[in-house]
């Protein structure tokens, strides 16, 4: 069966499965371009900072972070904004931007998981409507049923439920894969900001 004859046979329902697959590979090409370590949590970048604010040189950090946008760059301007109200207050403000910004990454990939969970249930709703289309064949039919009467509503049943399962069972591999690196982001993160709210706590003001 070609892909055009399980579109036809699938009736709306692989309509919207097709659809549903078009958004999901969308987001596995934007979780794929965006979940990039080297540009999220640059080490090169990371260990810079550090330095500088090793060597008490807050604003020179806070000047690097002006020309940099990532996930580091972002937790030290935040901690150093605030420094001058107080320790806790820069603790806050560099947890709640780490918070922030790993939130949004599990948001982006969390669709992928909605999608694998979705579109079974719309290729189960296909079966369902195929297996009452041909039981309204037996029930109106007063002669004998022929096999081909049924064939219509038999097929949508199997195919949208095959088309759900091929759209969602790639969603949930990616899904796992990309979790995978979220999570390795998630840790370097949190170390990170451990390290930077230490530092910043220590810098003399005016520096």
């Amino acid at each position: 069966m070609t892909v055009f004859q399980m579109m036809k046979a699938g009736g709306f329902i692989m309509i919207i499965l097709a659809a549903i697959s078009v958004v999901a590979v969308a987001f596995i090409v934007y979780n794929f371009r965006v979940l990039k370590i080297e540009n999220l949590v640059p080490a090169k970048f990371t260990d810079d900072l550090i330095t500088m604010l090793e060597e008490g040189e807050g604003k020179r950090a806070y000047a690097l972070c002006q020309t940099q946008d990532n996930i580091v760059s972002n937790i030290v301007v935040a901690g150093l904004e605030k420094r001058d109200k107080g320790d806790v207050f820069a603790k806050e403000a560099i947890e709640a931007v780490a918070r922030q910004e790993v939130g949004a990454l599990w948001q982006n990939i969390s669709y992928l998981a909605d999608i694998a969970t979705v579109a079974p249930l719309i290729g189960l709703l296909g079966t369902v409507l195929g297996m009452i289309q041909a039981f309204n064949v037996i029930a109106f039919q007063t002669a004998v049923v022929k096999p081909i009467l049924l064939a219509g509503g038999v097929s949508k049943a199997m195919v949208t439920t095959a088309g759900g399962l091929i759209v969602a069972i790639p969603a949930m591999l990616f899904y796992s894969y990309f979790k995978g690196k979220v999570i390795e982001i998630s840790n370097l993160v949190e170390s990170y900001s451990t390290d930077i709210t230490k530092l910043i706590q220590e810098l003399k003001k005016g520096k």
